[in-house]
């Protein structure tokens, strides 16, 4: 259902804008969740997109769903306005989400809005644009709900209700000292069920999961996995409530890292919107192809230097491309389960060398496997037999060599703390090819002829 009706806004909003028909198009807007309308735009062009954003009814529309698209979609309709426009959109929006569009926007817009904005609102804003982009202060939620310790759970819930326009989550209460400092938290439903007279100090959870503004958005995500939290606390130092991190930053977070290794896996560089211009892709691209065209000319010097071998056994050449396209494809499957693996946190410390021991038997299993089908293929196919056995070596030592390539470069980088999904893609691709060619000219038609002879 929810398909057929955004398959429905796509098609009618398309008319709408190749008819130039602004009065039916308003209309239409007007009675659109903006959930919806986000997800139908991120197919649309800039001018398109550019085009309906102009025709929403308000500042706070406006804002709705400058939220739900994909960067750099606030910059995009920010840039061109007016800083009073730009100024009352950002209003509308909490204070975490307009810290990161702000840092989007060209610097001379940037200042012109920051100037227009409430001096509350300003503060707020300049204080998480202090922190890095990628990390639970950049992401961080400024408004909270913060009680004393000795407030009865019948104060607290009057409390609650006077902030409630005010905050953007009021699951959970935290409970801090006349100077700031985070005691405990209590969730919503506890303070409901709780006497009305009874001190929160008495039913918090004192054992609170707390992150400091520096810790990576990535390690917040996984405490909100962990624990099946719907925000976490952001802390200083001194034990200081600053704010937190809620569950739909997270969800943001993880989408984003997400659509980043999926990307790196396919070695095609950073994410880039769809609707870029034809150079951003090339450009965004190239750099990562570098490592698969270097490792082909690589190849290429490798099987000229056994040129004469080839020439005079040239049936060998005919199995190649399957013993490095299963070789690679093997490599693959073993760097994305590692990746899988260092993301979810399933492989730690203790389990890497686990890892990689599974991962080379993983290899050797299925490498034996498909060197008797090729083999034996190779046998049938030959007018020596004992070529069939040198190729199902070949294959097997292939297979088993890149599961175990595509596991140890992984966990290296992540020991290394560089982000493992680079690891793969056309890197573990092209070391595969090129020790491949390496090892079938240089071991299995050595061994073939040794055989024969």
């Amino acid at each position: 259902m929810q398909l057929n009706r955004q398959r429905l806004l796509h098609d009618t909003l398309r008319r709408y804008l190749r008819r130039q028909s602004v009065p039916h198009l308003g209309r239409l807007l007007q009675k659109t969740r903006v959930t919806d309308l986000a997800v139908v735009l991120s197919s649309f062009a800039e001018k398109d997109q550019h085009r309906v954003f102009e025709r929403l009814p308000d500042a706070a529309t406006k804002a709705d769903l400058i939220v739900h698209m994909q960067p750099p979609f606030g910059k995009r309709v920010l840039d061109p306005l007016a800083a009073e426009e730009a100024a009352a959109i950002l209003s509308e929006m909490a204070t975490d989400d307009a810290a990161d569009i702000l840092q989007d926007l060209e610097e001379a817009q940037r200042d012109k809005v920051l100037e227009l904005l409430d001096t509350d609102d300003k503060e707020e804003v300049e204080d998480l644009m202090a922190y890095g982009d990628d990390t639970a202060g950049g992401i961080m939620l400024p408004e909270f709900v913060a009680l004393p310790a000795d407030t009865t759970a019948e104060e607290a819930l009057i409390a609650l209700r006077e902030k409630a326009d005010d905050v953007e989550m009021a699951n959970y209460i935290y409970v801090t000292s006349a100077e700031g400092q985070l005691l405990g938290v209590l969730s919503l439903r506890k303070l409901v069920t709780a006497p009305p007279h009874k001190r929160i100090r008495d039913f918090m959870e004192t054992d609170v999961i707390a992150v400091s503004p520096e810790t990576d958005q990535e390690a917040v995500a996984k405490l909100v996995s962990d624990h099946g939290l719907l925000a976490v606390p952001v802390v200083d130092e001194a034990q200081h409530l600053l704010g937190i991190v809620t569950i739909d930053d997270v969800i943001g977070v993880l989408e984003e890292e997400a659509q980043e290794d999926l990307l790196m896996l396919a070695g095609a560089g950073a994410p880039v919107m769809i609707d870029e211009g034809f150079f951003t892709h090339v450009k965004n691209r190239f750099p990562w192809l570098l490592a698969s065209c270097g490792g082909g000319i690589l190849s290429a010097m490798v099987m000229g230097a056994f040129e004469s071998t080839l020439a005079a056994h040239h049936f060998f050449a005919l199995f190649l491309p399957i013993i490095l396209g299963m070789s690679g494809n093997v490599g693959t499957q073993s760097a994305t389960v590692t990746v899988r693996g260092l993301a979810l946190g399933q492989i730690g410390q203790e389990r890497k060398v686990a890892t990689l021991r599974r991962e080379l038997m993983i290899g050797l299993s299925l490498g034996l496997l498909y060197a008797a089908i090729v083999g034996a293929v190779a046998a049938v196919m030959s007018d020596e037999p004992l070529d069939g056995l040198a190729i199902a070596f070949s294959m097997a030592c292939g297979m088993m060599l890149a599961s175990t390539l595509g596991t140890a470069v992984p966990l290296a980088l992540s020991r290394l703390k560089i982000d493992p999904a680079v690891a793969t893609g056309p890197f573990v691709t092209t070391s595969l090819d090129l020790l491949g060619v390496a090892l079938y000219f240089g071991v299995s038609i050595p061994m073939a002829l040794a055989l024969i002879g």
